[in-house]
């Protein structure tokens, strides 16, 4: 359990690890809470799952969380125009709804993150910047 704490590649993990190592050593449940910064519930939710079924119920994944604001259906689409020709993401964007007739429910930058771990990348144009003809003369 002290190497869990100390050498889990994920810090929820070692979180964990290091909560029940409180726990054994006889600190109250609140007490590891708070020095964790975490719920009460959480800790007990740990103990429960460490006792019922040892170091596999403490590592098993994350429960819950907020839902994807973009489905696969939706990144299939994006990536399908994606690969059909270059297109801002905007435009891209505008194609989802067309074709789900349906507003986007993310903002262009969620939809960006979504396109880069399918492994496409954008780049912003830029304007260059001229340097005036005349130059100010300091006072």
């Amino acid at each position: 359990m002290q190497q869990l704490s100390r050498k889990h590649p994920h810090q929820d993990f070692r979180t964990r690890g290091l909560g029940l190592l409180e726990l054994a050593s006889g600190r109250r449940v609140h007490e590891v809470a708070v020095e964790l910064d975490v719920s009460d519930k959480s800790v007990y939710n740990w103990a429960h799952s460490w006792n019922d079924r040892g170091l596999c119920g403490l590592l098993t994944g994350h429960k819950g969380g907020r839902p994807r604001a973009l489905s696969n259906v939706l990144i299939a689409t994006a990536v399908e125009a994606a690969r059909a020709e270059s297109m801002t993401l905007r435009q891209i964007a505008k194609h989802i709804e067309a074709v789900h007739s349906e507003p986007m429910p993310c903002a262009l930058e969620t939809l960006s993150v979504a396109l880069r771990r399918e492994g496409f990348s954008f780049k912003r144009n830029r304007f260059s910047l001229k340097k005036s003809a005349t130059r100010k003369t300091s006072r």
